[in-house]
């Protein structure tokens, strides 16, 4: 299956690296107009000159995702560069594993902010615009099969996770009349830099590194590592016109990882 977005304006948020940045290029290569959400400018760069040295079309857009001045003033810089908004791929997100008990209220309030309060502001930002267009559209989140699941030590991000797929249906009810859909995306464990933070965590004593890799591997029924071009696939499916009757889904990629644990 071709997928073509050309024409199409996207932004995507967390894209410095891992599956943001695989989804801004993966886009881009469909011929996406991409805006590249990061921290920094700096840090959104490589993944914009990536995507220009691939022949895409992509810019840079920076906000500290848990300063709701800084995620308005990001959202209009995408929109006005963009010339419109089409695809809003909620991405970034945190997860730092403590137990239940151990979390302190900022630690709560951290993740719930950057997981859950910043892609509903993003959402609250960019739906009239779509609407006002009138050609329909995509909102999207990267979710986490956590959200499905009990989890040691991952209370706050668990309950995060869960949030969003529940303002996700809501979303999607409230938006098919304007032929936008909502979906969510829910990885297993996948090969990114804040995964492999998790892994190092992970590891006890006389354990290596690989141990953990060997791991994490088992828990799913494919025993394979899911790379970020993994997701980004799912994301440029769900972002097309193939997917059109697709809404208020929390779709898993996951390798069956969900299903054995």
């Amino acid at each position: 299956m071709n997928i073509d977005l050309s024409g199409k304006r996207a932004l995507v948020t967390g894209a410095a690296s891992g599956i943001g940045a695989a989804i801004a290029e993966a886009y881009a290569a469909a011929g996406a107009h991409v805006a590249v959400q990061a921290r920094t400018r700096d840090k959104a760069t490589p993944t914009v000159e990536r995507i220009e040295s691939s022949g895409g079309r992509a810019l840079p857009v920076a906000a500290d995702l848990s300063d709701s001045q800084a995620v308005r003033e990001m959202c209009d810089k995408a929109i006005a560069g963009l010339g419109g908004i089409d695809i809003v791929m909620s991405n970034a997100g945190i997860y730092d594993p403590l137990k239940f008990l151990d979390l302190s209220e900022d630690d709560w309030e951290e993740t719930l902010t950057v997981n859950l309060k910043t892609p509903a502001l993003i959402a609250k930002l960019t739906l009239p615009v779509m609407i006002e267009q009138g050609l329909g559209g995509r909102q999207l989140f990267t979710s986490s099969i956590s959200a499905k699941m009990a989890e040691e030590d991952g209370s706050a991000y668990c309950a995060s996770k869960a949030g969003l797929h529940a303002m996700m249906r809501c979303m999607a009810l409230e938006s098919g009349m304007h032929g936008i859909t909502v979906n969510a995306i829910c990885p297993g464990w996948v090969d990114t830099p804040m995964a492999r933070k998790t892994w190092e965590s992970m590891q006890q004593d006389g354990q290596t590194i690989d141990d953990v890799y060997d791991e994490v591997r088992s828990q799913n029924m494919l025993g394979g590592m899911i790379e970020p071009v993994d997701i980004a696939s799912m994301a440029v499916f769900l972002a097309s016109d193939q997917a059109r009757y697709i809404t208020a889904q929390a779709i898993n990629v996951c390798a069956g990882m969900c299903s054995t644990l």
